[in-house]
């Protein structure tokens, strides 16, 4: 499943050339946070994705949860991008897909799990962009770890357009 999943992370954030270069566009971006598992942490996360158009694009990252239980949590997520523009520079954002978390809680455990998020985008300038949002993760450890934890993350994220 792990390797399925960032197969398709990897190939989703790097497909076929844009056919507009005025609408389609591959971004790369990263961010830092505060991520909630069983406590509070400093969060970090990287992403790639490809807006198809002003209001549709998918979406691929690797976020880093901080600690969880002691130990180290992470997620890969796959999701697919709604945007809303409210004028020339601000727009609402919202974002729905999977996410395979990973805990090293009594060994490697990984879990995938469902992935929503929300948020508000200003755009510096016609390649920089900088975004609030709001991501829920889903249970952090998989059935039978005995935690029912689940994560999200609040993240101020940079991107650039290409």
């Amino acid at each position: 499943m792990k390797r399925i999943l960032s197969a398709s992370v990897l190939s989703a954030a790097f497909t076929a050339a844009p056919a507009s270069a005025q609408v389609s566009h591959v971004y790369l971006g990263a961010g830092v946070g505060i991520a909630t598992t069983d406590s509070s942490e400093f969060s970090w996360k990287i992403l790639g994705g490809y807006q198809h158009d002003r209001n549709w694009g998918i979406e691929a990252a690797y976020t880093d949860l901080g600690s969880y239980r002691g130990s180290s949590a992470d997620a890969l997520s796959l999701a697919l991008t709604g945007t809303l523009p409210l004028d020339r520079r601000w727009a609402l954002m919202a974002k729905a897909g999977v996410a395979s978390n990973r805990t090293r809680v009594a060994g490697s455990n990984d879990h995938a799990d469902a992935l929503v998020g929300i948020g508000v985008a200003y755009s510096v300038s016609r390649r920089v962009a900088l975004r609030l949002e709001y991501e829920q993760y889903g249970r952090v450890a998989g059935p039978g770890s005995g935690f029912n934890d689940r994560a999200d993350n609040l993240a101020l994220i940079g991107k650039v357009s290409f």
